[in-house]
């Protein structure tokens, strides 16, 4: 019996999809001004330029071509739907990551995308001129011996054949860069705006970054030409049972064609930049905030609350935006923080705190055990970081029973590990462990945020009392996780903060490698803002005489003078 699906898929994902497709749809006519913009300058009549380019753009000899870019776009952006997710899997060695590339759902994107990119580079060719539009041209002479001539009268437009298949090369590179940089994964803004504004921000870079990314891919592509391709030459004649053609593109001398390099950087650019603005809008879109009803009277949608989406595993994405309506109503939303506290009827219980809360420590708690058995594992074994406990148990158990013999498998294996090609596949990647100890670290800083602004807010709002229970748990999880994430950070193999200067989008964290250095900032951050609105009240608290010790360190510390110092 299949799951139905979830609400949010079938109404919110839908829309979001569908509305960030359309708007991708609408700027193809921009890029597509824009790309005759750049390749027909002529800067001696301004005016002619800039009109002429609009004409041409909407002509309806072009439209036949923009109509192929749209489809190319949605199919585009449904494939990026297809695999958008908060929480990625993460291969810890190269077999691993090879596998993921090799995998059905890795194939048929990378397929689509090279289709995808042939269709677009090959519009963007016929819109820059007519020599491209088609892969025949009438070969020299055949007029005057028209008689005399058997077989084809049209040999290969070779020009048009290097510049689709260079399309077809970006959107394998493309495809190849958006798994193994993790570009699928879903990055929340640290401050929410408007769409506009993002889209406003982000579309220049989106458009230098792509003419970058170009630039660095074409040089493998004319290598890979000039060594294969006479062969594709050849096949295409024979496919379309035409005449080779009388310029060979793929000698020295037909790639030092500076215009068909000029064609092949800018029809490449074009390319990209449809394929980024679908996905940034895709992003952009479901990266937006959701407001969860906290409670509600409607029977019939009792999984649509706010306590629902905080605990709703099945749907990561239901629980990240879960998560961040909490953070953002706790801090800006007085109003919405009353039915926090507020007693659910009939019974009287807090029922909306209490699972708001327990979702919230339940993620806290579980970074703070993972960060315990990372350390133990480092202590025991002294290798890289492992964020999996079972390698820590068996370690143990290695150790409990050393004198007993390896069995037969096991010295295969060992054997087998040590041989150069599979030690190579099977050595753990740089950071991958680190990553995947972290792959919820923003659900981390989101529950740190909320916890600590509702238990500050319930200082003054909290009329029934529903905070107070909870205080014990909420600051013994805060101060164990704050312990374990400074203990992690100063270990030596803990990894370094990556690269703020990326020079590419596609490298940017866009993995969330630094989310996790906020990690302990915002558990910092978490325990000042308690302990600043309860001041020496949270000595009353019910605490170990450890954790009393500890807090003690985030009251303001005032000088001799009795002013607390800044």
């Amino acid at each position: 019996m299949t799951a139905k699906p979830h609400w949010f898929m079938q109404e919110v994902f839908l829309f979001r999809t569908i509305a960030s497709q359309l708007w991708a749809v609408l700027l193809v006519p921009v890029g597509v001004y824009g790309l005759l913009l750049a390749t027909q300058v002529d800067l001696l009549h301004p005016w002619r330029w800039i009109i002429g380019c609009l004409f041409k753009a909407m002509s309806p000899y072009n439209w036949g071509y923009v109509l192929l870019l749209w489809a190319a776009v949605v199919v585009a952006g449904t494939s990026h739907a297809r695999h958008l997710t908060v929480s990625p899997k993460i291969p810890q060695t190269r077999l691993a990551r090879l596998v993921q590339l090799l995998s059905p759902s890795s194939l048929v994107h990378a397929g689509m995308h090279v289709v995808m990119a042939m269709v677009m580079s090959y519009c963007a060719a016929a819109l820059i001129g007519p020599q491209f539009s088609s892969l025949s041209l009438p070969c020299q002479g055949s007029d005057q011996n028209m008689g005399e001539t058997v077989g084809p009268l049209h040999c290969l437009n070779e020009k048009s054949v290097f510049v689709v298949f260079s399309g077809a090369f970006l959107g394998l590179c493309y495809s190849l860069q958006y798994f193994l940089h993790c570009r699928h994964r879903l990055q929340f803004p640290l401050i929410q705006q408007a769409k506009f504004f993002r889209v406003r921000t982000l579309l220049p870079q989106l458009v230098v970054d792509s003419a970058y990314r170009v630039t660095r891919l074409l040089p493998a592509y004319y290598l890979g030409y000039y060594l294969l391709g006479h062969g594709v030459k050849t096949w295409m004649c024979a496919l379309l049972q035409l005449n080779p053609s009388p310029v060979d593109i793929s000698s020295v001398q037909g790639l030092l064609d500076v215009g068909l390099l000029w064609q092949t950087v800018f029809g490449g650019t074009f390319v990209f930049c449809l394929l980024d603005t679908s996905w940034m809008l895709l992003h952009i879109f479901h990266a937006q905030v959701f407001k969860f009803e906290v409670t509600s009277s409607l029977a019939d949608q009792t999984d649509r609350y706010l306590s629902d989406a905080v605990q709703c595993s099945d749907v990561p994405l239901v629980q990240y935006l879960g998560f961040l309506d909490m953070s953002l109503l706790a801090q800006f939303s007085p109003q919405r923080r009353k039915h926090i506290f507020s007693l659910s009827q009939p019974g009287g219980h807090p029922y909306v705190w209490k699972t708001v809360s327990t979702s919230s420590l339940a993620v806290l708690d579980s970074l703070t055990n993972r960060l315990a058995a990372c350390r133990q594992n480092i202590g025991v074994t002294g290798q890289r970081l492992s964020p999996d406990p079972s390698r820590v148990q068996g370690s143990q158990k290695a150790g409990a029973g050393g004198g007993q013999a390896p069995g037969n498998l096991e010295k295969v294996t060992q054997g087998l590990r040590r041989t150069p090609v599979l030690a190579y596949f099977l050595q753990q990647l740089p950071e991958a462990a680190s990553a995947e100890l972290f792959k919820d670290a923003q659900l981390v800083v989101w529950a740190l945020e909320g916890l600590s602004h509702l238990v500050a807010a319930s200082y003054t709002e909290d009329t029934y009392g529903v905070v107070q229970k909870s205080l014990p748990d909420i600051l013994t999880a805060m101060m164990s996780l704050h312990e374990a994430l400074d203990r992690h950070f100063k270990m030596p193999l803990a990894g370094s903060r990556p690269s703020h200067h990326a020079r590419l989008s596609c490298q940017r964290d866009v993995s969330g490698q630094n989310t996790r250095f906020s990690l302990l900032p915002a558990a910092t951050t978490a325990l000042h803002h308690i302990v600043n609105v309860f001041g020496k009240h949270v000595e009353s608290i019910p605490l170990s005489s450890e954790h009393k010790q500890k807090l003690r360190l985030f009251l303001p510390q005032k000088d001799a003078t009795g002013v607390p110092r800044s």
